[in-house]
This record gives C-alpha cells, structure tokens and sequence, in this order.
C-alpha cells in the first residue's frame, strides 16, 4: 500500500523547517553602527549654511513655497549637481541646518510643502553616500528683531514650548525613520538665553534648560520606532559653546539605545583670526596663522578630549571657519591645522560654509561657489587631505557562528509487492545577507522569496512521487 499520507505530511514538515530557516536567517535585522563608529568614520565635513536655515519676518511665500526662503540670504536654490560637488572634492559628510519656524504650527506640525523640500534636500546627499546631518538651526539663537527663534535656554520657555518641540521632532523623525544608519538627527542648534548671552549663560538654570530640551528631543526620537530607535542622535552643548564652564553643566541625556550619542560644539577660535574687524572688536585681528592661535586651538581641543572622555560620548565640531580677509593660504593653514589637532583626539568637523563667496575685500565663510561651482581648492585640499587621515574603519562586530538547518527525510512508499524508498537530505548553510543603506520598509520584514524555493523543490519531490504511484498503478492495470 502506497504511504501517501506520509509522504506528504513529511514533505510539509520538510518545507516547513527549511522555510523557517531560510526565511529568518536571509534577512536577519541589522543594528546601526554606534556613534563611535560613525564618527570615526567620518572624514572631512561641510555645511550647506544660509539656505534652508534661511529665516525672518519679512519673507513673504505662499504656502509651499520653499524657494522664496531658501534664497532669501543670497544663495541660490540647493541642486543635486551641488551637493555631487560637495562629495567630488572629498567630503564625505555633510550638515543641513533647517529653520522651521515658519514652517510649522502652534503644535509642531511642519507645513508638507517644505517637508517635501528638505526630503529632497537630503535625498541629494544621502544618494551620494554621504554622512547626512539634519537638525533644528534658528529655532534657536538670538531674539529680538526679525529674528523667528522660539527655543530658549530658558525653564519657563521649555515649560511653554516642550509640546511643540516634542511635536516638531516626531514628525522629522517619522519623515525619515525607514533611511539607514548614514542619516543623523541633530536636536537643537545654539541655543541661547533670553539676553543673548553668548559663550556661557547669565545663570545656571539655563544649562537645566538645555539638558530638559536634550533629554526630551531624544525621548521622541526613540519613541518614533523603526531604524530611529538606534539612529546616532547628536545634542548640542549650551550655544554649542567649548568654555569649560559649559561643558561641565552638560548632562548627557538618558537613551534606551546604548552608545548612539554624539556630542557637538562649534568653534570659531581664535576670534582674532577667524574674524574680521567688523565682526571681532574685542581683540586683535590678524591675517596671519600665528603659533599663539595654533596653542590656542590645541589648548581647546585638549579640552574637549577630556569632556569626551569624562561623558563617554565621541564629539564632533559642527561649525568652524575662518571670514576672508585676503587670505586664502592663511586660512588654508589653519583649516588644516585645525582638522589636524582636532583629529589627534578623534574628533571630527563640519567646515561652516555660508555661501559667501569672497575672493576680494573682507568677509564671508564660503570655500563653494554654488552659483559657479567652484571651489577654493587650496582650503578644501587642506581640509580633506587631513581628515582622511584620520578616518578610522568600522569596529568588526564578533563573529557569529553559520547558522546551518538540515533536514533528513526518508520516506518509503509500498505499492503492492514493490517498495520504493525515498531518500532526500537537505542541507542548507545561511549567511545573513549584506544590509543596505537605502530607506526601505522591507527590512524589518520575513522575506517570502527564501519560502518559495523551498516549497517549489519540495513540491517537485512530491508530484515526481505521484508520478510514480500513478505509472504503478496504470501497469499492475495493464497486467
């Protein structure tokens, strides 16, 4: 008697257990690299300053109208060939500054029109492969005139705008939640009190601010889900300051993700060389790189080592740079020192570029010509030639053990006095497949693919076997 029902309920089983195998081991999920990593293995960084960080009440659109903002500091809508640019000369990391002040509401909810324009702002870099940094900018800052800040290193202004900010940040982060580990969520810019005090706060109640607004953007981060739920999170000191004082009342914010933390400060020290003489009054400019102004950076950077240490979070420096003063080679000299005494304590910088493009006269930070795509190329030489030496490859995770499945079936079937014997073994050795950095929804999912294989040879195995019990029968017939 042929063992019909047995050999399909083993065949069933078979195609069950190999199914699983396949289908858990192929797409297996894959954590971010931790913020450590990330930051070793960025290399020379670039602002795209004064466009979409662009700002004030007089700027007059019509709703969804982003370019009336995006140009409104002199700079020329953002294109793809730009930020290809950015990534041809070297750079493999760029920061996108965003004010959304006027772009949202009471509760935080961001106008679609202008989402849909930073998304595709980001897109640009994060197709290039590049580190990607996207924060909140002029929401914070100064106050008063046509200023459009409403975050302020104040207790009572967190008590009065948490809600909002809470609102603002869950919607960037569901905006972005399914791109990979290469997109960074900056929380706040540089946050100052509500008297404009710069370097450090008139009173101590203002690093409580800064620590409750740090705490809370982290917070609603997490609580978005999906890739944000270990996505490296980056937290700015108070104004983004390196005065001692500041960092000392910085309190790392608590994370259910364990080593996803960034720390950044800007610094555009030594104020008598990176300024001119109508920005800078209060000490002496010079053209020149001096040895007193390479102690002072290193004095600064000894500093920060410390402050990494002490928190246990890598830090990076989100804006430094130096205003022309015809002096291109002075500040090709410095950009790489810099870089240079940055990199020996592992940190890494963001070159603020504010597309003021001088080549003459006094003024403007900009290294890129985005009207003319063209470059100073003995800043950016100096800049990346550095950084990339001190890139550091991704730690190797420890080596797991070949996920191996093996099913052995044997079934027998008896027609008559004839007995056939079915012998299949199965062995399968899985590796999980290589992640990509591209967003995709698919990746927290079981891929059905691996199933259908399985079940489609398992099925062959079957109907071969009715074959043969049906040309047994149709020849006892014929006896």
């Amino acid at each position: 008697m042929f063992k019909f029902k047995s050999l399909v309920s083993k065949i069933l089983v078979a195609s069950f257990v190999l199914s699983l195998g396949f289908g858990l081991t192929v797409n297996a999920d894959e954590e971010f690299e931790s913020a450590s990593d990330a930051v070793g293995a960025i290399g020379a960084g670039w602002n795209l300053g004064n466009t979409l960080d662009s700002n004030g009440t007089w700027i007059t659109a019509s709703a969804g109208d982003s370019k009336a903002y995006e140009t409104a500091w002199g700079n020329p809508v953002t294109t793809k060939a730009m930020i290809d640019s950015v990534r041809d000369q070297g750079f493999n990391a760029i920061r996108i500054p965003v004010t959304w002040s006027q772009h949202i509401d009471g509760n935080g909810h961001v106008d679609q029109g202008w989402m849909k324009r930073i998304k595709e702002v980001v897109d640009y870099a994060y197709d290039d492969g590049l580190y990607v940094i996207l924060n909140v900018h002029h929401d914070t800052g100064e106050s008063g005139g046509d200023k459009v800040s409403w975050i302020f290193a104040e207790n009572s202004t967190f008590d009065k705008t948490s809600n909002k900010f809470k609102g603002l940040w869950t919607e960037i982060a569901n905006e972005f939640k399914d791109y990979g580990e290469k997109l960074l969520f900056e929380g706040y810019n540089e946050i100052l009190d509500s008297g404009n005090t710069w370097n450090a706060p008139k009173n101590n109640s203002s690093y409580e601010a800064v620590n409750k607004y740090a705490q809370l953007f982290v917070d609603t981060v997490r609580a978005t889900g999906g890739n944000n739920a270990n996505r490296n999170l980056i937290v700015n000191t108070y104004v983004g300051s390196v005065d001692q004082q500041v960092l000392d009342n910085f309190k790392v914010p608590n994370d259910s993700a364990q080593g996803h933390m960034i720390i950044e400060v800007h610094c555009y020290h030594p104020w008598g060389f990176t300024g001119t003489k109508q920005s800078v009054t209060w000490t002496s400019v010079h053209n020149d790189f001096q040895s007193g102004d390479k102690s002072e950076i290193d004095g600064i950077m000894s500093r920060l080592k410390a402050f990494s240490d002490k928190t246990k979070c890598p830090v990076i420096i989100g804006e430094f740079a130096a205003e022309f003063k015809n002096n291109e080679d002075q500040i090709a000299n410095y950009a790489g020192y810099f870089v240079d005494s940055a990199g020996k304590v592992g940190i890494k910088c963001f070159y603020w570029d504010n597309g003021d493009f001088k080549t003459s006269g006094e003024g403007g930070y900009a290294i890129f010509n985005r009207s003319k795509m063209t470059w100073k190329t003995s800043i950016v030489s100096a800049i990346v030639d550095t950084a990339n030496k001190y890139v550091v490859a991704p730690s190797e995770p420890e080596p797991t053990p070949t996920e191996e499945t093996t099913v052995e079936t044997t079934v027998e079937t008896t027609v008559e006095t004839t007995e056939t014997t079915v012998e299949t073994t199965t062995e399968t050795s899985v590796t999980p497949a290589a992640s990509t950095e591209a967003p995709a929804e698919e990746d927290s999912q079981i891929s059905l693919v691996p199933f259908l294989i399985v079940d489609g040879f398992l099925v062959a195995i079957a109907l071969t076997l009715v074959y043969m019990y049906v040309s047994k029968k149709g020849q006892r017939g014929n006896r």
